[in-house]
């Protein structure tokens, strides 16, 4: 299916092509709020008639924003909120236990939340920030509602999409100083770059192990995440004019939020790319050429997966 799929595919589009593999799937998200990636997969996958659409995030009221959205379109929509903070390992853990008590399976989980080239700070548990929210965070949250999915295993096997960037060639896991020595070697693009070679490397451990999994690049998209990049940085990218304006040229072309999340929707529900497991998607197909080679190294992705588990303070068995 995803050879007909390409830079211009919608998410509405590969859903409608990929809808029989949608259709009664439970599906969690995070980061979900209005004008964002994850807002637009969950629009989408409801439409198609996912039977449940967990949107997860900080703000209550972003999410209830969200759920009125989704629901005027698709009135029969079954949407359920999760207040999920990726800044606390506490919070992450609480948001965990909720999910582990639901009675139905959960089928597909869209590790989406992220941030991007922030200023240096930590998370609640003395993270660089960058490192605890794109990746660290998601990690402990996979691993501690993976039961919840591992039983929904009788059916189509549970997918993990974990969105990364092209920004991951930026930056290696820097497994001898992950934290920017405390923050006085802190460079932002670095720190966004490790993260996101993180989350390519975390699904490739993933289907090591034997489960399902995929990273993916949604492209150059506006949405809140860009706002928190020095204007002057995406200037010199060529990513923006000199007004601050977004341009596109040789260098980058912008996608519309629908065309930035057909990637997920693709890595998702398409049973095409199974044989492909842990693999990286760019413009809704698998384009394993376009991820860097500190993000295709295995021993890297399993050494990163027992740091993890040090750095959270737990071991998991997820197999």
């Amino acid at each position: 299916m995803s050879a007909n799929f390409g830079f211009h595919t919608t998410a509405e589009e590969a859903a409608a092509v990929l809808a029989s593999q949608i259709k009664g799937r439970n599906v969690l998200i995070t980061g979900v709020s209005p004008n964002s990636l994850g807002f637009e997969v969950a629009r989408v996958v409801a439409k198609e008639g996912a039977g449940l659409v967990i949107i997860a995030g900080r703000s209550k009221e972003k999410l209830e924003q969200t759920e009125r959205d989704i629901k005027a379109e698709t009135p029969s929509a079954n949407i359920r909120i999760l207040i999920l903070d990726l800044d606390s390992l506490a919070a992450v853990r609480a948001a965990a236990n909720e999910v582990l008590a639901y009675p139905e399976p959960l089928h597909v989980l869209f590790n989406n939340a992220g941030i991007m080239a922030i200023d240096y700070r930590k998370t609640v548990d003395g993270h660089e920030a960058q490192w605890g929210v794109n990746y660290l965070a998601h990690f402990l949250f996979t691993a501690r509602i993976f039961p919840k999915l591992r039983a929904s295993a009788s059916g189509l096997p549970p997918r993990i999409v974990n969105v990364s960037s092209n920004g991951h060639a930026l930056g290696p896991v820097r497994f001898d100083d992950i934290g920017f020595s405390e923050g006085e070697k802190y460079d932002r693009w670095e720190a966004y770059g490790q993260s996101k070679s993180a989350n390519i490397l975390f699904s490739r451990e993933l289907a090591r192990r034997g489960v399902l999994s995929f990273s993916v690049h949604p492209g150059g998209i506006m949405t809140g995440i860009s706002a928190s990049a020095p204007t002057e940085d995406m200037v010199k990218f060529g990513i923006y004019n000199e007004k601050g304006e977004p341009i596109n040229n040789e260098h980058h072309t912008w996608k519309t939020l629908g065309e930035g999340a057909s990637t997920h929707v693709v890595a998702a529900f398409d049973p095409t790319i199974i044989s492909q497991n842990g693999s990286y998607l760019v413009d809704s197909k698998v384009q394993d050429d376009q991820a860097a080679p500190h993000a295709k190294d295995m021993g890297d992705a399993k050494k990163l997966w027992e740091l993890s588990e040090q750095l959270v303070g737990e071991k998991f068995d997820v197999v």
